[in-house]
């Protein structure tokens, strides 16, 4: 009776188990060895295990002899995702180890993103790629160029400017100064708003501001329903002489209060000092000195402290002398550091900059508003202190704003550090604010920007830099909605050589590309077939306009690239050759049961009422750059459950409709697969070689062997059945290719014909090697005409053939129109 060991993923999944069986007089280590193949004994197991609902210390796993009917429990401990997942138990129980690597969080992919692609009209946007793939395009495509730094702002002159670095795409591109837009709108159309300039692969992009690398605080910024950080100054009286103000003073406390002339009474007023904060009094001599506010007792009230030069209480000081709403002036001389905003590191951790700036933004704009409805001057002092991380020292900037109206201001400051540095940066307003709602002086800190190291150049990619002035005729959406029309510039093959890099929406000169961007050479290329296609394809118009924003593998790139100009890539003798699926006229080999191995195999598809009845593509329309359809029909469809299939690297409506009447005309004519093996001569075809195929089935093709030959008479190696009509005879030639089509005629002899021309070869009949194969038959019925489609040799003796029947109404639609 053999032991059973039931394997669980972990304690807490009782339900989930794999059951094995081991044979008793083994020891339990001797199991795990024989059945674990990665198993190797550890200090710490990575699974625990138990007998017979008791605990089997791991030292004894090597003495431990297997009983018949013992029940074995083993457990994967908790040890970690990646530990679990490599665990050696989950070897011999692969449902915890399914379970467990399905359980791993796809962190990578998650912090991630693709970015912005064109073909997702939800996500069309100038984005980051962090860690993604830059694109590459062929053709001429529209393009959301990615960004390569943060998008930064800046005020010169009153104005915001917008500064984007952005990547085009990998490799040089030919770009048409009308087809960079905003939206939809061509830039040229905005009249000097905009600045950009395009740098080719590798050229120095330090021409244009945009290139700076400038890291942009997260923590100063918008606020509360605020463009940024409001800066509060301590509020003083308004008015010369502080006419409106009133101060109360008892014992210790000093309350505030505003005469209000319209009701003659005194309201209170907020008292505007905060806690330790000393201020000087003046207006009333027997109360004039400094004082310290001990605590804000209420909104309008303060409990406060006499004090000296050195910021020492005064002992001898009692209290206030009282007085009721007597007119004092009132100073702050040493505010507290809760005036500013800050500090915020400027830059992340591990970073230094030598550079930063501060954007302010006054929304009021900055004046006083005079009885007549004019502006005076109105001046506003603020105050910037910066320090390395960890310094106890400041270094401090100060800036005043002068204004007298009431238009918005905008304001940069730019500083230059002494020395490389993650700097502290924090800032206060210094000029007292005002309740005086005449006077508009408001100040906002909008930004914090730091200039870490920046890219100089940019090697194999195109790159434009751009600058943006903020105006009413650009909306902020400008960050995210620059793109362009850009068309790759790539070098042509033709007449065996290459030429220049020119702009191309050619398929051939990107076929040639993406294979040589993974580092192969031009004799890995079938350049002479790769001609031959261009030449087809230029004639046809065939193009391929596409962008790769997406991770893929070579042949998917090259099936992609390939799929417009129905063609698909082959590997060949070490050689990547591109196969197009066309029209043809003359056969490349023959098949028949002479020299195939077992019989023709042929599988029919019936027709199915459930199958697709159309095609619709989806293709990219020029005109909007959006995806657009278009249905493809036979006579018969009704298109209502039609097949989508995407039309990926077409532009053209025509162009779409083609590639899709294609798939509809193979999926209604191409119907029957054949199957079948030879020794060597498989391998005298290629992928989508055009053969003619033969079996033995009465009333088809009649094969065998040829005799004799005796100019245009030919003896074969048995009688033929003649029928009605025309008969064509088919020869095969010493190197495995099709000689003919011959029209053969009946002689006096049954095995006996005569063609209507020469043969084009010198049969060889004398035993050094095989005589010609023969295929003979009525015109319609002499053989199966077939493509290629799959050859897998098996050794050195076999090879296995797949192939699928050739149909010239395939291609009735390549040159049309849709209707």
């Amino acid at each position: 009776m053999n032991a059973t060991l039931k394997i669980y993923p972990s304690k807490l999944e009782r339900d989930n188990c794999e059951t094995c069986t081991a044979t008793p007089g083994q020891t339990f280590e001797h199991w795990l060895k024989n059945n674990v193949p990665s198993y190797a004994p550890r200090e710490v197991p990575l699974f625990s295990a138990a007998v017979n609902d008791a605990e089997l210390p791991p030292g004894e796993w090597a003495s431990y002899i297997i009983q018949p009917g013992d029940q074995f429990e083993l457990v994967v401990e908790a040890k970690g995702p990646a530990v679990i997942v490599m665990a050696v138990v989950a070897v011999a129980a692969a449902a915890a180890a399914m379970y467990f690597a399905n359980q791993i969080p796809d962190n990578y992919n998650q912090t991630t993103p693709d970015g912005s692609t064109i073909y997702n009209p939800n996500a069309q946007g100038n984005q980051a790629r962090l860690m993604g793939v830059v694109p590459e395009i062929a053709g001429r495509h529209k393009v959301f160029p990615d960004l390569l730094n943060q998008p930064r702002r800046e005020y010169i002159g009153n104005d915001q400017y917008l500064y984007l670095m952005m990547a085009v795409g990998v490799g040089e591109y030919a770009v048409d100064p009308e087809e960079i837009f905003i939206g939809n709108t061509p830039v040229s159309r905005y009249f000097g708003d905009i600045d950009y300039k395009l740098f080719g692969p590798g050229e120095s992009v330090t021409s244009h501001e945009a290139h700076r690398n400038v890291y942009t605080s997260p923590e100063v910024g918008s606020s509360g329903g605020q463009t940024g950080l409001e800066l509060e100054g301590s509020l003083s009286s308004s008015g010369s002489g502080f006419s409106r103000t009133r101060w109360s003073m008892a014992g210790h406390t000093l309350s505030c209060y505003e005469y209000d002339a319209e009701s003659g009474s005194y309201l209170s007023w907020p008292f505007p000092y905060g806690a330790n904060e000393i201020i000087t009094i003046s207006g009333s001599a027997s109360n004039n000195g400094d004082y310290r506010v001990i605590s804000k007792g209420s909104v309008n009230s303060a409990t406060m402290e006499k004090v000296d030069g050195n910021g020492d209480p005064d002992a001898a000081w009692t209290g206030f002398t009282s007085s009721q709403h007597e007119s004092i002036t009132i100073a702050s001389s040493s505010p507290s550091d809760t005036s500013y905003s800050g500090p915020f590191f400027a830059c992340p951790a591990n970073e230094l900059t030598d550079t930063i700036w501060l954007d302010f933004f006054l929304p009021q704009g900055l004046g006083r508003l005079k009885d007549n409805g004019d502006f005076e001057t109105r001046s506003v002092t603020i105050e910037v202190d910066y320090r390395a991380e960890g310094s106890g020292s400041w270094t401090t900037i100060t800036h005043t704003f002068n204004g007298a109206s009431n238009d918005q201001i905008g304001f940069t400051k730019k500083i230059n550090l002494s020395s490389r540095m993650r700097p502290e940066v924090r800032a206060k307003r210094t000029t007292p604010g005002t309740d005086d709602t005449r006077v508009y002086d408001k100040v906002q800190w909008t930004a914090l920007k730091a200039e870490l190291d920046s890219a100089s150049r940019y090697e194999g990619v195109t790159t434009i830099g751009v600058k943006i002035r903020g105006t009413n005729a650009l909306a902020g959406s400008a960050e995210n909605k620059f793109n362009l029309i850009a068309t790759r510039k790539l070098p042509v093959y033709e007449n065996g050589s290459w030429s220049a890099p020119q702009p191309t929406e050619d398929i051939a000169p990107f076929f040639a590309y993406v294979i040589k961007s993974v580092g192969h050479i031009d004799h890995q290329i079938g350049l002479e077939e790769m001609e031959e296609l261009h030449t087809l394809w230029s004639a046809r118009g065939d193009s391929f306009s596409a962008v790769f924003d997406n991770k893929t593998t070579l042949f998917e790139a090259l099936k992609k690239v390939l799929a417009v100009g129905y063609a698909e890539p082959t590997l060949d003798y070490g050689q990547i050759i591109p196969v197009r699926d066309g029209p043809r006229s003359a056969f490349e080999h023959m098949y028949q049961p002479d020299n195939m191995v077992g019989e023709l195999e042929r599988d029919i598809k019936l027709f199915d009422p459930d199958e697709p009845d159309g095609i619709e593509v989806e293709y990219f329309d020029p005109q909007t750059w959006k995806p657009a359809t278009v249905l493809c029909t036979l006579p018969g469809d009704l298109g209502q459950a039609p097949k989508k299939v995407r039309a990926f690297g077409i532009t053209d409506t025509t162009k779409a409709w083609r590639f899709g009447m294609r798939q509809r005309r193979i999926q209604r004519y191409r119907r029957t697969r054949y199957s079948f093996k030879t020794e060597m001569d498989g391998l005298n075809s290629r992928y989508l070689s055009y053969c003619a195929l033969a079996d033995d089935i009465p009333g088809y093709s009649q094969t065998g062997r040829v005799l004799a030959v005796s100019g245009r008479l030919i003896t074969l190696d048995a009688q033929l059945e003649w029928g009605t009509g025309t008969h064509f005879l088919a020869l095969r030639k010493p190197d495995g290719t099709l000689s003919g089509l011959y029209t053969a005629t009946p002689t006096n002899s049954a095995n006996l014909i005569e063609v209507d021309s020469n043969l084009d070869f010198t049969p060889t009949l004398d035993g050094s090697m095989e005589p010609p194969l023969y295929m003979f038959g009525q015109a319609e019925r002499w053989s199966h005409p077939a493509l290629i489609t799959d050859i897998k040799p098996s050794g050195t003796e076999r090879v296995s053939m797949t192939a699928v029947n050739y149909d010239e109404r395939v291609y009735a639609d390549d040159d049309g129109s849709p209707g």
